[in-house]
Parts: structure tokens; sequence; C-alpha cells
């Protein structure tokens, strides 16, 4: 009888454990190579309605087909605005680093959010970015900081004023660095994505230089 009693007492644990088990990777979205990876855009609030028209065809989708390109993966963006905190969040200091680490911590926020409210399962490949209509200080034209990510990371800062930032970002948390950037000549110079800011005259070029493409390459295969 005792011995009866507690294989009962063992499948019941077992099948418990499958039970919880199952219902924790119902809650998770399952990280598929086959699957898009997710970059959730967030406007800020000071970013105006004629800028937000613009922003998919003219910063993300340059990000989005290079991504493509270089990965074979796909890209899913979902954008998102009018929902504090995360959209009147305090980006402008002068202590830059310090202020990123809080956003790195609202962005966690954010997702957890999405996912609790069943908008979206959570993936461990996701990006939060936040698009902002100003530096984080400075100006375009005096020198300043237009945006910041982790390297590689989920979180990212990127001002609507610089052309490339949003993809120079969007680089930095699939492990494109600045080291590796280039300056192209077609008639005309211009800069790679991951090439920083620099006030020259030249233009943007929109595309990776090889070496960031083999970085990239490298560290998405590597998340599966």
């Amino acid at each position: 009888m005792h011995t009866l009693l507690k294989a009962l007492l063992t499948l019941v644990t077992t099948l418990s454990i499958h039970i919880c088990a199952h219902a924790a990777n119902e809650n998770t979205l399952k990280d598929d190579p086959f699957n898009p990876i997710r970059i959730f855009v967030i406007f800020h609030d000071d970013v105006p309605e004629s800028k937000r028209n613009l922003t998919y065809v003219d910063r993300i989708r340059p990000f989005v087909i290079e991504f493509k390109r270089i990965t074979g993966r796909d890209i899913s963006v979902v954008f998102d605005r009018n929902r504090p905190p995360y959209t009147n969040f305090n980006y402008k200091s002068d202590t830059p680093h310090k202020m990123f680490e809080e956003w790195k911590k609202l962005s966690w926020e954010y997702k957890k959010e999405r996912h609790k409210n069943n908008e979206f399962l959570s993936s461990r490949n996701d990006r939060i970015l936040l698009i902002t209509n100003d530096y984080i200080n400075g100006s375009p034209l005096m020198g300043g900081i237009g945006g910041l990510a982790t390297l590689p990371g989920h979180s990212a800062i990127a001002s609507f004023e610089q052309g490339q930032a949003i993809g120079h970002e969007l680089g930095h948390t699939f492990n494109a660095r600045h080291d590796d950037s280039e300056i192209i000549y077609n008639g005309w110079w211009c800069e790679t994505f991951m090439f920083p800011e620099s006030f020259v005259l030249r233009s943007n070029c929109y595309v990776f230089s090889q070496a960031n493409e083999k970085r990239i390459k490298a560290y998405v295969d590597s998340l599966y």
C-alpha cells in the first residue's frame, strides 16, 4: 500500500511539473529562425505627426532591407504612441548614460506590460526603440548625442533628426560597432550605418560595411 501511494504521488508530481512547464511555454514566444524578429518602435510625445508618417519609409525600411539581406531574417515592426510613462520619458540629459540605464529598465517594463496584457508574447529577441524628436543633448549642428543603444542588447533611443540614427542604434543592438564602419565613394562620399556622427558634408549610405555585416550575421546566427 505504501509503495502504491508513493508511486501515485510521484505520478501527480510529474504531471504537475509537465503542466506548469507547458503553461510557461505557452506564455513565451518560441524563438525560431523562421519567425520575424520583432522591433517595438515607440514614438516619443515630442515627435510631430508629419515626422511619424515618414518614419518607416525614410528611417526604418532601409535598416529592415539591409538586415534581411544580411541575415535572411524578416523583421516585424510594431509602432506605439501615447503610452506614458514610455512616450513621455525624459530622455534629454547631461548624463546620457545614466539616463539610458533608466530607459533600459523602463523598456523591460514595457515588454512585460504588453505581455501581461496579452498583446504580445514575450521573446528574448525583441528590440525596444524610443524615437525622439530632439537630441539627447547638444544639437545636430553643434555636436551632441543623437542616440544610444546596448551592444548587443534590446534597448535603444534614436533621434529622428539624424538620418541614420535609427539604423545605427538598431545596428548596435545586433552587435554592429563603430570601428567597422566605412566611408564609401559612389560619385560622392557616404557613411555606412555605423559611422560615428561626424558633422562632415557627406551623405548617408543606409547600408552596413562588410565587416559589420559579418558581425550582425554571426550574432543573429548565434541566437538559434
